[in-house]
């Protein structure tokens, strides 16, 4: 509150005291206690504006964290927001395209999702047929709902006809599920003239609280999905023209599935069948279901069958998640039905995409150590060719009167440049650049997707090609592509791998080359620092640091170092 405003409220107060009397001669309390409470709340204002600008001033304000705790939460809850927005969007486009068929073969009952629930007798079963006149103009979603028959000889029939619902898609969007001789969507198009493309068949199916009834599926399904959830006494057949790769069963109870001669999701649109569970991709989701008999069944004959139960299957409580929404899978493994716990959920997009069971982690971990030690044998037997058989290519000189001149440095510079490129003209080079930056990618690639393995193959791949071009093996001669960074990302990749001295060896080189390059100096000391050679990787990082001063990585591995190699000396004395 200002000098100002405190000599006008005293002036204000004065004057309804004594200027201004109440009724029957007394102080007009009413005026007193308006004026009174609007200064209180002046200086409430004043304190509150004060108190914010502090908070900025401090940066308490809230815009920054005010620890690494407080950030990560921060941006927890971002993209948590992020996540909710895009299943908002995902879930408003998926509805937009939706043509929802309810009470198909009766209302829902009030106790049809009880589990003492038996299903009736009808006299004359009765059998509904889903056609394209059933769906609404662009909606090629279809989602059978709330609906439940007498017994499960009630039918609902996703008809053939449904296959002949066209969709327009962009000419690279997904490929449809198909099967063989599935003429209408085996038509090769021109993408590059194609804006879009014609494909057929329903999107997607959901079958949402639907009880007492068999569901036949004899269409194609464009995404090869369809998600069932609250059903019960539902026996779901797809039949031999169906293209379901992917059942997604949630919350339901007494559900036989049943694979009728179906295709796989990866049959060839050309050659022999591929049948359902013959491809890896073939699966069975679950999640909170109680008693699911699923059924292969070729020529009429069950080939392999699976009762599932959440509970017996081992569901376990986790967290804040429930039994009911422990996950499992079921797919055929070796001939056969099997249910698995998911342990790794899967992605939206990248590497984690596919939902991983503890078999399969176990085959991948397993896939990429084999593919890591053919790969960094290869890298190894292409290193030693290098080193047995390294000709170094003739430098071709200018020695003519020109040369022999007051050099000017720009000439020196482009004669340089001019002796490198004597040997080779410029488009082999540039042939040769380009394929050895074409691997570089792709090993960048790989080590972003954690194929470390991979990448050192690819990255040795575009050093092997290198030293085709005319000033490998020149001291100081300027590089036609860049072997340093080369060298010292697959330096990155052996220490990924526990190859620390062929890790220090490429950062070596690397450093040699390019004496700048801050990164291989880095991984020189890292791999010093892994094999325990602690005296000879300070040096190592001092330098990275004393380049980079403000990289927290290079500071807090000299200290590391620093911190073991004064352990190791103390070590030494006490004993």
């Amino acid at each position: 509150m200002t000098a100002e405003s405190s000599d006008t409220a005293e002036t204000t107060g004065t004057a309804s005291t004594s200027a201004r009397p109440g009724k029957a001669g007394r102080i007009d309390y009413d005026k007193w206690h308006k004026v009174t409470n609007e200064l209180v709340h002046e200086t409430e204002q004043e304190e509150e504006r004060e108190t914010e600008a502090q908070k900025k001033a401090l940066g308490l304000d809230g815009k920054y964290a005010n620890s690494k705790a407080e950030a990560d939460e921060r941006q927890k809850a971002k993209e948590v927001k992020q996540a909710k927005k895009i299943l908002e969007n995902y879930t408003k486009r998926e509805t937009a395209v939706r043509s929802v068929l309810k009470g198909l073969v009766g209302p829902v009952r009030k106790n049809d999702d009880d589990a003492t629930n038996e299903e009736t007798k009808s006299p004359e079963p009765q059998i509904v047929r889903i056609t394209r006149d059933m769906i609404d103009a662009g909606k090629r979603v279809v989602s059978i709902t709330d609906t439940s028959g007498q017994s499960i000889q009630d039918t609902i029939v996703m008809t053939s006809d449904l296959s002949l619902l066209e969709s327009k898609m962009k000419a690279n969007a997904m490929k449809p599920k198909t099967y063989a001789e599935d003429v209408e969507n085996d038509v090769v198009e021109d993408e590059e003239t194609e804006e879009t493309r014609s494909v057929f068949g329903a999107i997607k199916g959901f079958i949402s609280n639907v009880h007492h009834c068999t569901i036949l599926v004899k269409c194609k399904i464009i995404s090869g999905t369809i998600e069932m959830s609250h059903c019960s006494n539902v026996r779901l057949v797809i039949e031999k023209d169906a293209t379901v790769a992917t059942l997604q069963v949630d919350l339901c109870q007494d559900i036989e599935v049943e694979f009728h001669d179906a295709p796989s999701g990866k049959n060839p649109a050309y050659g022999p069948k591929v049948y359902w569970g013959e491809d890896k991709e073939d699966r069975i989701f679950h999640a909170g279901v109680k008693n699911m008999k699923v059924q292969i069944k070729r020529d009429g004959f069950i080939e392999t069958e699976r009762l599932c139960d959440f509970r017996k299957d081992g569901a376990k409580k986790i967290g804040n998640a429930s039994e009911e929404e422990f996950q499992f899978v079921t797919s055929v493994v070796e001939e056969e039905l099997v249910t698995e716990a998911i342990i790794r959920d899967g992605a939206t997009t990248g590497d984690n995409a596919r939902a991983m069971t503890q078999r399969e982690l176990d085959a991948e971990k397993e896939r990429r150590e084999k593919a890591a030690k053919v790969a960094v044998g290869m890298a190894e037997n292409m290193i030693k060719f290098k080193e047995k058989d390294g000709a170094k290519p003739k430098v071709i000189k200018d020695t003519s009167a020109t040369a022999a001149a007051t050099p000017d440095p720009k000439v020196e510079e482009e004669e340089a440049v001019e002796e490198v490129y004597g040997s080779m003209d410029k488009d082999q080079i540039d042939a040769i650049v380009f394929e050895c930056n074409k691997n570089k990618a792709r090993g960048n690639e790989a080590f972003g997707a954690g194929e470390y393995a991979q990448a050192i193959l690819l990255y040795s791949l575009a050093l092997d090609k290198a030293d085709e071009l005319p000033d490998a093996g020149i001291p100081g001669a300027k590089q036609l592509f860049p072997r340093d960074v080369t060298l010292s990302n697959r330096a990155a990749c052996f220490l990924k791998l526990g190859e620390h001295e062929k890790a220090e060896a490429d950062a070596t080189k690397a450093a040699e080359i390019n004496p700048k390059n801050v990164k291989a100096l880095f991984r020189k000391g890292l791999a010093l620092h892994a094999m325990k050679q602690f005296m000879e990787a300070i040096p190592v990082l001092a330098e990275a640091h004393k380049m980079e001063p403000k990289n927290k990585q290079i500071k807090e591995a000299l200290q590391f170092a620093e911190v073991r190699m004064t352990q190791e000396q103390r070590k030494r004395m006490e004993s």
